[in-house]
């Protein structure tokens, strides 16, 4: 069976046994389109879910908090106009229609301990028009590190340090616009995360939330969640939060590239040819012609749904929306997962996917897309398709190079690499400098997408790496490694004692509902 796939820059046909599972996303669901989209907020805002409408709330002497997401989402990028774009700029009109004065507006992008966006980035985010009336004065990056502006709230009643931007707290009425693609995202995670602190972060983002329960992709058993939400509602006592949760559609790709997504009976005779002949074409281009196309991709992103009101109320209506865009249901557990992983990453937008996401990003991310139960069984394999490059971009992944210098050579535990080295690694001043002034991940962020895979490192028998040319990587991973699929498959085999496989064809997102 072939499995059309990615390997980094690269589309495999790989085979897969007769017997293997190939499973697809659901097909995209026709969003908003964007000149539909004002007039959607505007309803939005005129009736809001569990809260008063956007004119009950704002006068004149109103300050404003306009939070918005960086560019880990939408994933991939969106063709401009960027969603953001279209809905800050109807909201800045509503403001000013309710008699916000303008020198009341502050807007702010949530970035946490992410990297911080640069200028042209917040310009594809939110337009040439937003960044000359806001930039630099009212619009700039959250700095979880500029201690003139962090607030200690108090603790939460599980002692649970809270902290956030003073901005949030000074403002009559925050309103945080969100594009939620998966479960993980939105919620209460938007304002007690995207403003939150290293002392407030670490707390959630540990291995002890996910030792015991792989819930981190969606809030629904989560303990992660759960902390979360218990740090929002002490920032609620504090500050009023409107948010607008846009619930993204599935459509990843520009029209010439959705064959990579459909089931080969959706495709029509042009797509099973590209479908093809595809993997023969990408690899007669070199490698810097081939990271060139994929980085290229705009998506083609609309919401399915715009609601706007009170945290819970509105998270609620998102989930019900995105579960039909998501949800695949499967019959039973499998034995071993085959993942094709791109030179793509939330993580790693405008860069290499390093060594550490390649892990993390399957582990922490793609094994935990489900909403029921794992659709591993207990003692199975992944195998991951990537070459795995030893690349780590010289500003972006600082924290990552050091990562993977110090911590995995000692350790791939996630709570002895907690123990002997993230609090050096998060209070180190050149970290936090890299973090502050040269657009780099905290120094604590490698340690948060490890931490997401403690669940999976402790579930499964095996992690295979497939693509690098031996096993150097691997070991400081602390994977196995194979020189190919077939040695993969066997192994994994002889390791689960079964030889029911799966494979997934992401991107789109896709969740997975076991069923059996």
């Amino acid at each position: 069976m072939k499995y059309l796939t990615y390997s980094g820059n690269t589309l495999l046909g790989a085979d897969l046994p007769d017997r293997a599972t190939v499973l697809y996303p659901p097909p995209k669901i026709a969003g908003i389109p964007k000149r539909g989209i004002p007039r959607a907020l505007r309803e939005a805002l005129e009736e809001p879910v569990g809260m008063e409408p956007l004119a009950e709330l704002v006068g004149p002497s109103s300050r404003v908090l306009i939070a918005f997401d960086d560019n880990c989402q939408p994933f991939p990028l969106m063709a401009q106009p960027d969603i953001r774009q279209i809905m800050i700029t109807r909201l800045l009109e509503l403001l000013e229609d309710q008699g916000v004065k303008e020198e009341n507006v502050q807007l702010r992008c949530a970035v946490a301990l992410h990297r911080k966006m640069q200028h042209h980035e917040l310009v594809h985010m939110l337009g040439e028009k937003i960044m000359a009336r806001f930039w630099p004065d009212q619009l700039m990056n959250f700095d979880a590190e500029d201690a003139d502006d962090i607030v200690a709230l108090g603790e939460t009643d599980e002692g649970e340090p809270v902290e956030t931007s003073r901005a949030v707290i000074e403002s009559d009425l925050v309103i945080y616009v969100d594009t939620v693609q998966i479960p993980l995202n939105g919620g209460h995670k938007s304002v007690a995360v995207g403003f939150g602190t290293y002392n407030s972060i670490a707390p959630h983002h540990a291995p002890q939330m996910t030792e015991h329960t792989p819930h981190v992709m969606q809030p629904d058993g989560s303990c992660m969640h759960a902390t979360i939400r218990r740090m929002s509602e002490v920032i609620q006592k504090h500050c009023r939060i409107m948010v607008i949760e846009a619930a993204m559609n599935g459509a990843t790709y520009p029209q010439h590239l959705e064959y990579l997504s459909k089931s080969p009976d959706r495709l029509s005779f042009a797509e099973r040819l590209l479908r093809k002949t595809a993997p023969m074409s990408m690899r007669a281009l070199p490698e810097p012609a081939r990271a060139k196309v994929f980085r290229g991709i705009r998506s083609k992103y609309a919401p399915m749904a715009i609601t706007a009101g009170a945290i819970d109320d509105v998270h609620q209506v998102t989930l019900d929306a995105l579960r039909p865009q998501l949800e695949v249901a499967v019959d039973r557990q499998f034995d071993t997962l085959v993942f094709g992983l791109p030179d793509l990453s939330p993580y790693a937008i405008d860069a290499r996917i390093n060594p550490v996401l390649v892990v993390s990003d399957v582990l922490g991310y793609v094994f935990n897309w489900f909403w029921n139960r794992p659709f591993i069984k207990p003692g199975g394999a992944v195998i991951i398709l990537n070459p795995v490059f030893e690349v780590f971009h010289d500003r972006y992944h600082v924290a990552y190079q050091r990562f993977w210098e110090e911590v995995l050579p000692a350790t791939t535990d996630p709570f002895t690499m907690q123990a002997e080295f993230q609090e050096s690694f998060a209070r180190d001043p050149e970290l936090i400098d890299c973090y502050r002034h040269r657009f780099a991940h905290h120094g604590f962020h490698p340690f948060t997408v490890w931490y997401w895979a403690t669940y999976p490192l402790k579930y499964l028998s095996e992690t295979i790496l497939v693509g690098p040319p031996d096993d150097r990587a691997a070991r400081r991973l602390g994977v196995s490694w194979a020189p190919n699929l077939d040695h993969a498959l066997a192994h994994a085999k002889e390791v689960t004692g079964g030889d029911d496989v799966v494979a997934l064809t992401i991107p789109p997102f896709m969740y997975l509902s076991v069923t059996g």
